[in-house]
């Protein structure tokens, strides 16, 4: 009798809808990105998706909102960051989006600079993973759940979500759009990847994630995913990200009811990993699935 998200078809519908609508309202990039901050199932990368692993998804299936990378030389700003896991590796897939209406190539074939400009970020990123003693600041920041993936290494994986596929359609901006789009792939280094604003939809295993922001005192929830439902697990990571009432307040497509009953379950299941941590040789048990 609990009060239920929105099942997983519905929601595709609706968000669907709504980023169509989006894109074709011609929006900043700003808008773009709030819009995927309350919809984090919408941001490619979190489950493998992206890059050469990460199939074990990313702590508390998570999404850094514009988080700031800090160390030696300058700090960048990624839009968004997954820090995913495999058996073998840690796989942060750093994103950066641009305004839509932007184009990848001149009328004459050659890149326009804007996206020269967009593609140079993912230069800066990598160059700041390659300096000395960033790589342990990015484990000791971003990995905030135990030690159990600090000494896997890290193999980074840089997405630039640009552009319109229209561009690349017959009839549309250039006389031999598949040549163009050749030469866009062609011009991808092998920890790059490249996305239209028209390839992102809803990923059903993205769909029980959050956004989160990384402050000074450590990671808080921004957003919950309108389908999100807590579980048996979310204990550990619960504690670490506090109060979860913020941040169902600006979750979108949940009800009041919803939004009350994952604040309890939240609360239930902190308590429960503080009794787990005062009694670590008693045995608890714990039934799986999503609340």
């Amino acid at each position: 009798m609990r009060p239920r998200a929105l099942d997983w078809r519905t929601y595709t519908e609706r968000v669907t809808a709504e980023w169509r609508g989006l894109l074709a309202q011609h929006p900043e990039e700003d808008a773009v990105q709030s819009f995927l901050e309350l919809h984090p199932a919408m941001v490619p990368g979190g489950s493998g998706d992206v890059g050469p692993g990460g199939h074990h998804g990313s702590d508390m299936d998570a999404v850094f909102r514009r988080p700031k990378l800090i160390g030696g030389g300058r700090t960048f700003e990624p839009d968004f960051l997954w820090v995913t896991r495999s058996s073998g590796l840690v796989t942060p897939i750093l994103i950066e989006i641009e305004k839509p209406t932007k184009c990848w190539f001149r009328k004459d074939g050659r890149p326009t600079g804007e996206f020269t400009e967009a593609r140079d970020q993912l230069n800066d990123w990598r160059s700041w993973f390659a300096r000395e003693g960033n790589q342990a600041h990015f484990r000791d920041t971003f990995l905030f759940l135990g030690d159990k993936y600090r000494d896997r290494p890290l193999e980074p994986q840089f997405l630039l979500i640009y552009g319109r596929e229209s561009e690349f359609e017959i009839g549309g901006r250039h006389v031999n759009p598949g040549e163009l789009r050749y030469k866009r792939d062609q011009q991808r280094a092998r920890d790059e990847s490249f996305m239209t604003f028209d390839a992102l939809r809803p990923r059903y295993d993205h769909g029980n994630s959050m956004t989160l922001t990384m402050t000074a005192h450590g990671p808080e929830v921004h957003a919950f995913s309108p389908v999100y439902g807590t579980d048996a697990f979310v204990g550990e990571g619960a504690l670490v990200l506090g109060d979860p009432l913020p941040a169902l307040s600006r979750s979108v497509m949940m009800s009041d009811d919803r939004r009350s009953y994952l604040a309890k379950r939240w609360a239930h299941w902190q308590e429960d990993e503080r009794k787990r941590n005062a009694a670590p040789n008693e045995m608890f048990f714990r039934q799986p699935g999503v609340e």
